[in-house]
């Protein structure tokens, strides 16, 4: 039996446009004629760290760039003071490939998350024939119960809740956790219960 082929696709929508990266080595061109740039190699242990978002729980992954020159890094810094990238969206992708790494079907959303923070990293390499410095851009991106507020005489509705879950993640069931307020709402609660 074969190993399963995935290509991991990152989704960043920035004020000013959509940036599109893969974990390869070549830019990558979809079925929709969007263009993914390489982003170099994944650590192994980046897939056993996706948080899945369980309960309600919040969580938050940093996704790094490092050994981007100099001028890619004022420029990331650039853009951050000029435009509010803070609250971008960030989606995780996984497409499944064929024996010779051509897709086969559509992407499947496995994160999806908004930029709380930006970081710069710079550390000196101590390379003897060529010393340089390594710089590396780190985007931190918190899961949506991150970034839920409560608003004052706001209510939560079962159908507003399963648009939401399907919005945020639409490859999996709608979320049901408000199914059945409505049901409770002529129950009697004890609490606490003896």
């Amino acid at each position: 039996m074969n190993a399963r082929k995935v290509m991991i696709l990152v989704k960043m929508d920035f004020p000013q446009g959509t940036s599109r990266f893969w974990f390869g080595s070549c830019p990558y061109i979809d079925a929709n004629d969007d263009h993914w740039r390489a982003a170099g190699e994944l650590p192994e242990s980046a897939l056993s760290t996706l948080p899945y978002a369980l309960a309600g729980e919040t969580s938050t992954i940093e996704i790094g760039f490092s050994g981007v020159s100099q001028d890619i890094a004022d420029l990331a810094y650039e853009e951050t003071q000029e435009d509010d990238i803070i609250g971008s969206e960030v989606q995780i992708l996984l497409q499944s490939c064929n024996e010779d790494f051509e897709p086969v079907v559509d992407p499947v959303v496995k994160f999806t998350g908004e930029i709380i923070d930006l970081n710069f990293r710079k550390a000196a390499v101590d390379d003897q024939a060529q010393p340089h410095i390594l710089h590396e851009v780190i985007v931190v991106v918190a899961n949506v119960f991150h970034a839920r507020k409560s608003r004052r005489n706001a209510v939560l509705s079962d159908s507003d809740q399963k648009a939401l879950s399907l919005k945020l993640n639409p490859d999996l069931l709608p979320d049901l956790s408000c199914e059945r307020v409505t049901l409770m709402n002529e129950q009697t609660i004890t609490w606490p219960r003896a």
